[in-house]
């Protein structure tokens, strides 16, 4: 692909200031440019680096210019730098088709320019929106509902009853709506607890890889529309998280804990059962969050178990300084043993 540098600002909002007849061919990162590529240069430092390179343009902020190459002026590089990303590379969508050796159930119901690929299996009573793309190996239970243009990688499992939402994303061999760990223990036994809820997935929520999902024991596990999560997460039954959470990769969430809107779950966050997250709260990486806990509003969380940000670096310090104050006992100590010496031996001469 090769545009003028005035075509990308016109497509992006952006103001050309330089040679706006520059050709672009590709996008590059800061630190790997190609020759005739525009980059994204966030910062004066980046921005010197990018002046160095062979990029034929750089992308900049409102504030910034360059006397050595041409530049993109807009209000968001980083999100315009996205809206390139799609436009450079747009994602390639297979052709609307059914793969002859998927087994797909008499009474699925299945929408408009639709692709399934090989060895897929939808069982009795599903429906499946428009626009979808069902990849290879995937396995789809019975009752389950997807909305429209949703993509499930290859070798995802769909357990039955999971409601999925519009523009989702499931990626490779993850689970959605395996039974829940609950067990109790009678009789010198672990007895199992059915799990007879199920999984609700909202509008455009991206699952990664690996991940899974427990239906929940009663009512339903839900996902709120536009979370994002990670590879290699754990998602307990009955969990309900809120709208537009951020989940990286290794955290775990415990049975029937609530997070609000806008949360993120750094890596490998554990969060045990019945907790109560409020919006906006950041679990920093490796928080350890105890069970039945309330996490406030707008706090950010650090350590095992989780403090708000203030009490846990104080804490911290606090440790550090140990050493110090050993040290200091260990030499009043000393002086004291030494003044009862002294002590002893003048009520000995009296």
């Amino acid at each position: 692909m090769n545009v003028s540098l005035s075509e990308l600002a016109n497509r992006v909002q952006g103001v050309v200031v330089g040679n706006a007849q520059i050709s672009i061919s590709a996008l590059s990162p800061i630190d790997d440019v190609l020759v005739g590529s525009l980059v994204f240069a966030d910062g004066e430092h980046n921005l010197r680096r990018a002046e160095q390179s062979k990029a034929a343009a750089i992308l900049v902020n409102q504030q910034m210019t360059s006397s050595q190459k041409s530049v993109i002026q807009v209000a968001n590089p980083l999100k315009t730098f996205i809206q390139l990303l799609n436009f450079f590379y747009p994602v390639s969508k297979p052709k609307a088709s059914i793969h002859p050796t998927a087994v797909i159930a008499e009474d699925v119901t299945l929408g408009n320019n639709i692709s399934i690929g090989p060895f897929v299996i939808i069982e009795s009573s599903t429906t499946i929106g428009d626009n979808c793309v069902i990849k290879g190996h995937v396995s789809i239970g019975n009752e389950v509902t997807i909305g429209h243009d949703t993509v499930i990688h290859p070798q995802v499992t769909i357990y039955a009853q999971t409601r999925i939402g519009s523009r989702v994303s499931i990626h490779a061999s993850s689970v959605i709506g395996c039974d829940g760990f609950g067990y109790t223990f009678v009789d010198d036994q672990h007895l199992k607890i059915p799990h007879v809820g199920h999984v609700v997935i909202g509008d455009d929520v991206e699952i990664g890889a690996n991940t899974v999902i427990d239906r929940a024991t009663l009512g339903a596990t839900v996902i709120g529309e536009g979370t994002k999560i990670d590879n290699l997460v754990q998602i307990a039954h009955s969990v309900k998280l809120g709208k537009h959470n951020i989940l990286c990769a290794f955290t775990g969430i415990a049975g029937s804990s609530v997070s609000g809107n806008h949360v993120i779950f750094a890596a490998n966050v554990g969060v045990s059962d019945h907790v109560q997250i409020d919006d906006g709260v950041i679990l920093a990486a490796r928080a350890g969050v105890p069970p039945k806990k309330h996490l406030k509003k707008g706090n950010v969380y650090l350590g095992n178990p989780a403090r708000p940000k203030e009490k846990a670096l104080e804490q911290e310090l606090a440790v550090t300084r140990i050493p110090m104050m050993r040290k200091k006992i260990k030499g009043l100590s000393e002086k004291i043993s030494l003044l009862s010496e002294r002590l002893a031996q003048i009520e000995a001469e009296k």
